[in-house]
């Protein structure tokens, strides 16, 4: 019964891990894709700038910049913060699991 139980919550503990890396990996495409996405939209921004003034020119490099930077700001925190919810809830769910297998113990955090 013990080497039953034991082989559960190893079993519970593993597909965790595995949800885990999963959603990991996702983030990090995520960003990746982020990534890529914007710097295609300062390279767009870029070549338009080019044709413009001088003076124009440097105001709107400066924009495109600040834009670019405040946008891969906000998506690494949602992603901080997304990973930082599925830790909680993965949590949440092995103490929710460990409580219905090990008589006695308590899913309070």
């Amino acid at each position: 019964m013990q080497q039953s139980t034991l082989q559960e919550i190893l079993g519970v503990e593993e597909e965790i891990r595995e949800k885990l890396d999963a959603e990991r990996e996702k983030a990090g495409q995520w960003l990746e894709d982020e990534r890529r996405r914007l710097l295609a939209e300062h390279t767009a921004e870029m070549g338009r700038l080019q044709g413009s003034s001088s003076q124009g020119e440097a105001a709107a490099r400066e924009a495109a910049r600040r834009s670019a930077a405040e946008i891969v700001s906000q998506a690494q925190a949602a992603a901080h913060a997304m990973e930082r919810d599925r830790d909680d809830a993965l949590r949440d769910l092995v103490a929710r699991h460990i409580a219905c297998i090990v008589p006695g113990s308590s899913s309070a955090r």
